[in-house]
Formats: C-alpha cells, structure tokens, sequence
C-alpha cells in the first residue's frame, strides 16, 4: 500500500492544530514537544476524515528552507468534506482569509477555498449529491 502525507511546517503548531480543530473538527493527536521548550512542537498529527496531516513548529536551523508566504505559494491542500459551505465559514471565523467563495460547479458539486493563518491555501469540496 502507498500513501502520501502532507507535513506542514508551521511558526506556531499549537495554533496550527487550534485551527484545523475549529475549522475541520480535526483530531490532533501524538504532539511531541520539544525537550528543551515544552511550547514548541516537533511533531502533531490531525485526523480530518480518514486523511491524515502531519505538522510541527518550523525552525531556524534548516528544519524549514523559506519563511511563511504573504501568498500560498508553499503548499495547498484540497479537502472533500460533508459540506464545504459550513468548513469554509468556521476556517474564515478561526482566522482564514476567503481565497474564493464556495460556488456551484458544473459538475452540481460545491467547491472553494480559504487561506489559513499560517499560509496554506485549502480548497473545500463537496460532491454533488446523488439522485435518489
């Protein structure tokens, strides 16, 4: 079996973790603090569905090669979720800027995304439901 996990590499994870708990009820688990720093974390997982996202507190000794975008250019993150209207609305009132309103797609799904206050772009989608 082969499977992919994003690590983001953040400069606050205990916020990190607050956020994607508000915005997509995500279960953070195995956060392991730095020994030297009990506020600084080196590694946290969110459970958002049956997906995973590792993350941890970015460092000044290479753990991470540029400082957070003013843009998302660094990583984004596409999610399909049970309503993307509701995760989009509790991300922008956890702190997310609205990079584009959930909107209708040809295809009857809803799709949009927001900017997250660490600088990850997330896209939101949810199918379109089926008939009867």
């Amino acid at each position: 079996m082969t499977s992919v996990t994003p690590y983001v590499m953040v400069d606050d994870a205990n916020a990190y973790g607050e956020f994607l708990k508000g915005a997509f009820d995500a279960e953070v688990s195995n956060v392991l603090t730095l020994p030297s720093d009990a506020r600084r974390v080196m590694h946290a997982e969110a459970r958002i569905g049956t997906s995973a996202v590792f993350f941890a507190d970015s460092g000044a000794h290479g753990e991470r090669c540029l400082s957070s975008p003013s843009e998302p250019a660094h990583v984004q993150l596409w999610t399909t979720v049970p309503d993307a209207d509701a995760v989009h609305a509790r991300a922008v009132a956890a702190g997310a800027r609205s990079a584009q309103e959930i909107t209708e797609q040809e295809d009857g799904s809803r799709m949009g995304g927001f900017v997250d206050p660490f600088g990850t772009l997330w896209w939101v989608s949810t199918t379109r439901p089926s008939a009867g």
